[in-house]
């Protein structure tokens, strides 16, 4: 078996560790979560403990995200980001080598007895920690140092955590922090039967800004990407379908006009400028440019019509722009065309009614309600010198657990309004614990970026 899956518990935090027999790499993942209709989320990859015993986050936000609602849970203090590196690179990165080495020192792990001594020896030569080299006998400590009494581990200093790759600081200095506690939240609550219910899914996500380094711009969103911009999740909400769902796509087209004096502008400018093909030559241009208008005036005035509209023109002009021309009885062809200007961002409007059966119920719609209006919210920067882009949507339509087959497709959203109504049908009641009987929550997504064409190609369903 080349990866073996262990399950360790890190201060009330579930964490699925995959070791590679081959390769001796850990990955730490948070445990996949139960979605509509029995599907099942993947685990979110939070960190990795690469062939040399090195430590490095690939979701540090997440990681502590996680780690925080757990502490919530238990009564106990969060921490911030810099304690949390201090906490998982000198406490937790030993624990989690103990639980790699367990799967590493033991041959039932391995395909053959050779295999078992050629990996674990290389292992051990790599620095590995707590791996046991089977020709020599000794054992890694926790920095990798082969010994032969294993007991006397060093300790990882304290400023492990930026040694060993992890990103300390966040966008503009500031610490993202979601707050909520608990990854996923779902309305109704319950068991839902597979009846063929369909569900909208909102996935809550940090905004993934662009870079402006070493004198350029990096991370413009029109190469393809579509999730560009979609940065690590936060909480997703799980909601049921609604009677009014429709989209419309638009494109913006504009009336454009040129007149014939443009046209011989453009023609003048553009023959000066084609002369210009090995730097700037001065006198050619200005050769070129007195040709050109040579050649375009004595076309206009050869064209008795065309010399009417001059005349006009400017005698019109001369006269405090008034319109001579077109006292005679006749307008110049404005050659009016519509044309493509750009493209279009759409808007999406949801409604949902809320309805609390049970105290558990209400609670739960109580921290939706606090999620959709937290990530939609504007941050600040610990120094509040900054904001930072509020998060952003990904919004699923979602049929027995999967993409919905003929629905659209929705690109990354921002919530723009959110609107809650706390007394339905315009009467004001609660239970005995103050929760109220019903909720009426209307909100607006619009996408953040728009839809090229060959984004639908491979959509599914019915496209974007």
């Amino acid at each position: 078996m080349a990866k073996v899956k262990t399950t360790r518990v890190w201060n009330g935090l579930p964490v699925d560790e995959i070791t590679n027999t081959k390769t001796g790499v850990v990955e730490l993942y948070s445990q996949p979560t139960k979605g509509a209709m029995g599907s099942t989320t993947p685990g979110t990859l939070f960190a990795t403990g690469d062939a040399k015993g090195k430590w490095s986050y690939n979701d540090q936000a997440g990681f502590r995200r996680g780690f925080n609602n757990k502490q919530r849970t238990q009564g106990k203090p969060t921490l911030t980001q810099e304690d949390f590196n201090k906490k998982f690179f000198t406490e937790g990165t030993k624990i989690f080598n103990n639980d790699r080495a367990n799967v590493l020192n033991t041959e039932t792990n391995y395909e053959t007895r050779e295999e078992f001594e050629r990996n674990t020896t290389s292992f051990s030569e790599n620095g590995i920690p707590d791996v046991k080299n089977p020709k020599t006998g000794d054992k890694n400590n926790s920095d990798g140092t082969a010994v032969a009494n294993p007991d006397n581990n060093t300790v990882e200093e304290e400023v492990a955590g930026a040694k060993q790759g992890g990103n300390t600081t966040s966008t503009l200095g500031g610490e993202r922090d979601f707050g909520s506690t608990k990854i996923s939240y779902r309305y109704p609550t319950g068991e839902v039967p597979d009846l063929d219910y369909d569900f909208i899914q909102f996935i809550a996500c940090e905004y993934k800004a662009g870079s402006f380094t070493g004198g350029k711009f990096q991370g413009l969103t029109t190469k393809g990407d579509i999730e560009a911009r979609v940065g690590t999740h936060a909480e997703t909400i799980t909601l049921p379908m609604i009677p009014n769902l429709s989209e419309s796509n638009r494109v913006v087209w504009g009336e454009d006009r040129i007149n014939p004096l443009q046209v011989a502008a453009a023609n003048i400018a553009g023959q000066t400028l084609s002369t210009q093909t090995n730097g700037i030559d001065l006198g050619a241009a200005i050769k070129k440019f007195t040709e050109a208008t040579a050649a375009e005036a004595k076309r206009m005035l050869d064209d008795d019509g065309l010399k009417n509209f001059i005349v006009s023109y400017f005698a019109g002009q001369a006269a405090g722009g008034a319109n001579i021309l077109g006292r005679t009885g006749s307008v110049i062809n404005p050659n009016l065309e519509l044309l493509f200007t750009g493209p279009s961002l759409r808007s999406f409007s949801f409604s949902f009614k809320f309805r609390p059966r049970d105290p558990d119920e209400a609670e739960e719609i109580r921290q939706i309600i606090r999620v959709f209006k937290r990530n939609m919210a504007v941050q600040r920067t610990s120094g509040e010198n900054f904001l930072l882009t509020p998060n952003i949507f990904k919004i699923k339509y979602l049929h027995k657990g999967g993409d919905h087959p003929f629905m659209n497709r929705l690109m990354p959203c921002a919530c723009t309004a959110f609107n809650v109504s706390y007394t339905p049908d315009n009467n004001y009641m609660t239970y005995a614990d103050g929760s109220m009987t019903g909720y009426d929550v209307s909100f607006t997504m619009a996408e953040i970026v728009p839809v090229y064409a060959d984004h639908q190609k491979d959509a599914g369903g019915t496209g974007f």
